[in-house]
């Protein structure tokens, strides 16, 4: 077998934060659903928007970016953000507007639409278009009148309007609303707008908190890992596209240590590439790329994570660890932290805008991040 076949550069392997891994598998079925909401809403016909929903590394950021592309084939403008705290993500999505706006010939929509973007944000400038009145009060309740002004203006133009929002939980719930109320008044007026939304899997709660409609208004795609199949496909196929085959044994064995994860099976099967010397790839190859593989994932994908929390919740993250895999009800966390639940309450609320844990309902916790529970334990010294 010539090295020149696993060449590092050649690698097929993409573990990256929201990176397209090279064969997405298992998301054909939510790619087509998108796809006919799309097609649909261009042809003034109704539609469900979309909710995208699971923990950390299961590729939503993957998915949202596939979804735009196609929106962008189909005669729409992407509005895509990642939510923030503070200001940042309104910033952004009125940026964002109005570019697209800029693109369009002048007219009263055109107008309309960018005095709406000025009533939000009285610091958008050069927007290429005189308007005749000063800016108005900024007035943040207008936010919904941006999404459907700026729909209005594309209709015109024969284009669609994408808002393709990640992070969405972590998005102010007052500005969720604001923004869900644009997008449905879309729908009521019949423009061709179309509303993307990832999160962790609380995000269905917090826009139902946000908005009553919220279940009539969307489909929701809640991923889950890879079946084992899927995860065999999603390594072998960019293998043999470059003439590189994997052997049964060691493709079970990434099936095994990423529990079909996408990132651990991007990040696995990267590693095992530049370690592999067999050929086929073989389950001695996943062997020797172990070191590089957990080194990998415990210096990025979990350490990251840890880096963030204050050392004030480090005790709250230790005690949730403790309990092992979860989901868990509050009072037993605070119980294992040695403390009451009105005493954690803070910290897990914080722990929760972070997006390092989550409530899969009322009064449990679980943490956002797969594996989390054992990384804490093996790497944090007791504190509790």
């Amino acid at each position: 077998m010539s090295d020149e076949l696993y060449d590092p550069v050649a690698n097929p392997y993409a573990p990256g934060a929201g990176t397209p891994p090279p064969s997405l598998v298992g998301r054909a079925e939510t790619i087509d659903v998108a796809e006919i909401a799309l097609q649909r809403l261009r042809s003034a016909r109704a539609s469900q928007h979309m909710l995208i929903t699971g923990l950390r590394g299961l590729g939503k950021t993957v998915l949202l970016g596939k979804l735009a592309a196609v929106a962008e084939h189909l005669g729409y403008r992407v509005i895509r953000v990642e939510a923030l705290g503070g200001e940042d993500t309104i910033r952004s999505i009125l940026r964002q507007a109005r570019r697209i706006v800029e693109e369009f010939e002048g007219g009263a929509k055109v107008v309309r639409a960018l005095r709406s973007i000025e009533s939000v944000s009285l610091t958008i400038v050069g927007t290429g278009v005189a308007i005749e009145r000063q800016a108005p009060r900024a007035d943040r309740e207008a936010l919904a009148d941006v999404v459907v002004d700026v729909a209005a203006a594309a209709a015109d133009e024969d284009l669609g309007i994408m808002v393709a929002l990640d992070e969405a939980q972590i998005l102010d719930r007052h500005d969720l609303r604001r923004l869900l109320a644009g997008v449905h008044r879309c729908g009521q007026d019949g423009l061709p707008l179309y509303g993307v939304f990832a999160g962790l899997p609380n995000l269905v709660g917090e826009v139902a908190k946000a908005v009553t409609y919220a279940e009539r208004m969307f489909t929701v795609a809640d991923l889950g890992p890879l079946t084992p199949d899927q995860v065999v496909q999603a390594i072998v196929e960019p293998a043999e596209e470059i003439g590189v085959s994997w052997s049964s044994e060691a493709t079970e064995k990434i099936v095994d240590r990423s529990d079909g994860f996408p990132f651990f099976v991007q990040t696995w099967a990267y590693h095992t590439w530049n370690a592999a010397s067999d050929g086929p790839i073989s389950a001695a190859d996943v062997a020797r790329a172990a070191p590089n593989a957990n080194h990998a994932l415990d210096s990025s994908f979990f350490a990251a994570r840890i880096a963030r929390i204050p050392a004030s919740e480090v005790a709250y993250v230790q005690a949730l660890a403790s309990l092992g895999a979860g989901p868990h009800r509050s009072g037993e966390v605070a119980e294992a932290a040695g403390k009451s639940t009105p005493q954690v309450a803070a910290f897990r609320d914080r722990l929760i805008a972070e997006g390092v844990i989550y409530a899969p309902r009322y009064g449990w916790v679980e943490f956002a991040i797969p594996h989390f529970d054992a990384y804490v334990r093996r790497v944090l010294p007791t504190q509790i």
